[in-house]
């Protein structure tokens, strides 16, 4: 999964170092635009990502931009501020609201719960039904012996062999107690 992560601030102050180091521990891909040291606000990145992810002392025009942006594309969004910080009241209303609050949520951090709400938002995304399109290309080699059962299930069925492998994959992954586990538990905090 990809996580576009956008800070007002020096890309790499502390805050967002924890969070960038969050989300690469937890084998997310993170895409910014710009250096280490100074973001561009294009936002020409953005689309290439699943959610946002934004940290920031205070939102301002560039920062506005690129949550609405994201919200525009349907992308979940997770906006960090320290506690104390103020935010424009068009954005608590925003995240108010019946129909944004699954997309959007705003906030407010301080040292000891940061990498909490990271992973908090991260098992929201998990969860995401979004996550359950079949958009990933997958390239399965099989025998002569395999192709042909395929087919006979298929046609026996009466539906697609892509449809029958995918529920048959998903029967395995309800039965699968080690991967729910794993899968419960991958957003924990666990320190080093």
């Amino acid at each position: 999964m990809k996580i576009y992560f956008y800070t007002n601030q020096e890309l790499d102050n502390q805050t967002a170092k924890e969070i960038i180091f969050c989300l690469k521990r937890a084998g997310l891909e993170v895409i910014t635009d710009g250096s280490k040291n100074k973001q561009t606000s294009d936002g020409n990145a953005l689309p290439k990502a699943e959610a946002m992810i934004f940290q920031g002392l205070a939102m301002d025009a560039k920062s506005s931009y690129l949550l609405a942006f994201a919200l525009a594309r349907n992308q979940k969004v997770l906006c960090l501020m320290p506690v104390g910080a103020k935010i424009d009241s068009n954005w608590s209303n925003l995240q108010s609201s019946e129909a944004m609050s699954e997309k959007i949520s705003i906030e407010f951090y301080d040292d000891k719960n940061l990498k909490e709400k990271v992973y908090d938002f991260l098992k929201k995304l998990d969860t995401s039904t979004a996550k359950e399109l079949f958009n990933i290309k997958y390239t399965l080699r099989v025998s002569k012996k395999i192709a042909e059962y395929l087919n006979w299930k298929a046609e026996e069925s009466a539906q697609p062999k892509a449809d029958w492998l995918r529920e048959q994959i998903a029967q395995m992954i309800s039965q699968d107690k080690k991967y729910q586990d794993f899968s419960a538990n991958k957003f924990e905090i666990k320190e080093k």
